[in-house]
């Protein structure tokens, strides 16, 4: 068993969302549990945090098989 944990960001709340549903449909055969769920986009987006530097949205995500 394994998994994966990283980030993906963009510069809006919407933006970061959808590159995360992108990587996770892009890898759904090989993990099936994710961290945070993308079908609940509130909450995804509640878990979202702004990159003082950059100005980006940033979510922290686990993919785990």
């Amino acid at each position: 068993m394994g998994g994966t944990r990283g980030q993906v960001r963009g510069k809006s709340k919407i933006e970061t969302y959808l590159a995360y549903v992108d990587l996770v449909e892009a890898n759904a055969e090989t993990f099936l549990d994710r961290n945070p769920d993308p079908a609940f986009k509130k909450f995804c987006k509640h878990e979202m945090v702004q990159d003082v530097e950059t100005g980006e949205w940033v979510l922290h995500y686990h993919l785990h098989t």
